[in-house]
């Protein structure tokens, strides 16, 4: 195995790694805040459109640590596209393949792009 499959190797076991810590975190996010009752999915029963910001500083005053934490899990789920995008342009870099790293690059920009204009002010 040459050192650009190593590379290739190690980016795909840090994704799977982190599939299952992101998962881990939301699971046990979810399980925090499980209540038992006649109907233990009331919690999850109503949807109200709330920016993500107040979300958060909503939980953070009610100290409902289980939403904080599922919510962290999603953010390292959502970022791991990121991170598989900017790792990847690098080891183009290393590769010399210019045209593949700035093309990474550029998809890189468009999912930092959409994120940016994706979040309510």
């Amino acid at each position: 195995m040459n050192e650009i499959e190593s590379l290739e190797l190690k980016i795909s076991k840090f994704l799977r790694v982190g599939v299952l810590v992101a998962a881990a975190f939301m699971f046990v996010g979810w399980m925090m805040q499980f209540k038992l009752t006649a109907n233990p999915f009331f919690n999850f029963s109503t949807y109200d459109q709330i920016p993500f910001m107040d979300m958060i500083q909503h939980h953070i005053m009610r100290k409902n640590y289980g939403a904080l934490i599922s919510y962290f899990g999603l953010i390292v789920l959502i970022s791991l596209p990121l991170i598989r995008v900017t790792l990847t342009g690098f080891l183009f870099l290393k590769q010399k393949e210019y045209v593949l790293a700035g093309v990474a690059f550029l998809v890189l920009f468009g999912l930092i792009i959409s994120f940016v204009f994706g979040f309510e002010h």
